[in-house]
C-alpha cells in the first residue's frame, strides 16, 4: 500500500534533498514497472498523467493533448490500479487537465487526494499550443485556457495538495508564482531523443534552454520567492543535459518522462530481443 503524504511532508522532503546538494528528480510513469523501478532508483516524486500511457504504448507523448481518451480519468485509473499499488515510500503526483469543462474540479481533486495522490500539476496543458496561434487564442477566449488550469491548481492548493505548474513563457511563470504554487516547471517542449522524440528539439541549444529556464524562474520567483524551479523537455533529455542546466541556471530539479521511462528502455529491449533471436537451433 502506498504511503499518503501531506503537502508539508512533500515540501519538507524536497527541501531536505536540495539542502543536501542533491537535485530533485521526478519520473513520469506510464506503467507500474516504470513506477516501481523509478522508486528503487531514488526518484523523489513519481508523476502519473495521460501521456505516460500513450508513450509506453509506443506513441508520441503529444497524444496526451489530443482527444483520444479522457485524460483526467486516466489519472484516476493509472494512479489507483497501476502506480499507487506498487509505490511504497514516494509521493505520487497527478497530471490534471484543469480546463476540462466536464469536471467539477473540487470533487475530482478531492477524489485524487482520497486515493493517495499527494499533489498535482497542469498536464495536459494548452501551454504546449503556440502562443498567438488562432487555436490557442480561441481556447483562451472560450474558457479553456491556461488561466483556467491555474485556477484548478489553486483549488488543489486550497485542498492541501502539493502543486506544480508547467510554464512555457515568463508570463506563465509569473502566473504560477502569483498563484502560490510550490514548484514552477520550465517546460522546453517535446523532448528530443529516442525513436519518437522531437526533431525540432534535436537542433536546440542547451544554452538557449538555460536562458529560458532562468527567465521563467525569475518571473515566478518575483511573485513567490520560495517557489522551487525545475526544468523539463526539449534539449534537456539526458543526465549530462541536466547537469548543464543545474550548473547554469537556478533550477534545482528535473522532470523526466520520455527521458526516464521511454528512451532508456528502447535500445535495451531491441538488443535483448535480437540476442534471443541470434541463438541457434540444434542441427
Amino acid at each position: 500500500m502506498s504511503k499518503h503524504f501531506t503537502r508539508d511532508e512533500v515540501v519538507s522532503r524536497l527541501r531536505s534533498e536540495i539542502a543536501a546538494g542533491r537535485p530533485i528528480v521526478i519520473v513520469g510513469a506510464g506503467t507500474g514497472i516504470s513506477a516501481k523501478f523509478a522508486e528503487k532508483g531514488g526518484a523523489d516524486l513519481i508523476g502519473v498523467y495521460n501521456s505516460g500511457v500513450f508513450r509506453m504504448n509506443g506513441h508520441g507523448s503529444l497524444a496526451g493533448l489530443m482527444p483520444y481518451a479522457d485524460g483526467n480519468q486516466i489519472v484516476i485509473d493509472l494512479g489507483s490500479r497501476t502506480v499507487l499499488p506498487v509505490v511504497k515510500e514516494t509521493p505520487v503526483i497527478g497530471g490534471i487537465c484543469g480546463s476540462d469543462p466536464t469536471r467539477e474540479m473540487p470533487v475530482f481533486l478531492a477524489e485524487l487526494q482520497r486515493l493517495g495522490i499527494a499533489g498535482v500539476m497542469n498536464f495536459p496543458t494548452v501551454g504546449l499550443i503556440d502562443w498567438g496561434s488562432r487555436y490557442r487564442r480561441e481556447l483562451e477566449d472560450t474558457g479553456m485556457g491556461y488561466d483556467t488550469e491555474i485556477e484548478a491548481l489553486k483549488v488543489a492548493k486550497d485542498l492541501g495538495l502539493f502543486t506544480m505548474g508547467y510554464a512555457f513563457r515568463p508570463e506563465e511563470g509569473a502566473m504560477v508564482g502569483e498563484a502560490g504554487m510550490d514548484v514552477v516547471i520550465a517546460h522546453m517542449g517535446l523532448t528530443r531523443g529516442g525513436s519518437i522524440g522531437s526533431t525540432y528539439s534535436r537542433e536546440e541549444d542547451l544554452a538557449e534552454a538555460a536562458k529560458l529556464v532562468d527567465a521563467i524562474g525569475d518571473a515566478a520567483r518575483a511573485a513567490n520567492p520560495d517557489i522551487m524551479v525545475f526544468a523539463h523537455g526539449g534539449a534537456i533529455a539526458y543526465p549530462d543535459d541536466t547537469q548543464y542546466i543545474y550548473e547554469h541556471t537556478q533550477a534545482v530539479g528535473f522532470l523526466g518522462a520520455s527521458s526516464a521511462e521511454r528512451i532508456p528502455v528502447e535500445e535495451p529491449l531491441r538488443a535483448a530481443t535480437a540476442a534471443f533471436k541470434a541463438a541457434k537451433l540444434r542441427s
